[in-house]
């Protein structure tokens, strides 16, 4: 694979309201996996944390949101829980 410089990390707000989302999602997952001592979830909202990022800055956005829609699927099945982040902004 190599370096797309189509959109770099950092340099249209979308890309950077996605990392954010990414961030976001991930540590609400993250305690999520912590306090139901869920192993599975804390490594699959793991990867799909750092496989977004690392999209990110390739500039493949759309790999990007793809992992965002897990995080955030994932994340609903905890709606009800302390701290759910709500509905990623729109881009």
């Amino acid at each position: 694979m190599t370096k797309s410089d189509d959109i770099p990390a950092g340099e249209d707000r979308s890309v950077e309201a996605l990392r954010v989302d990414l961030e976001t999602w991930f540590q609400f997952l993250r305690d999520i996996s912590a306090e139901k001592l869920d192993p599975v979830l804390s490594r699959m909202a793991g990867y799909s944390y750092g496989y977004g990022m690392a999209k990110l800055e390739d500039g493949d956005v759309a790999a990007a949101a793809r992992q965002l829609a897990w995080l955030v699927n994932e994340g609903c099945r905890h709606a009800d829980a302390v701290g759910f982040p709500g509905a990623p902004r729109a881009r």
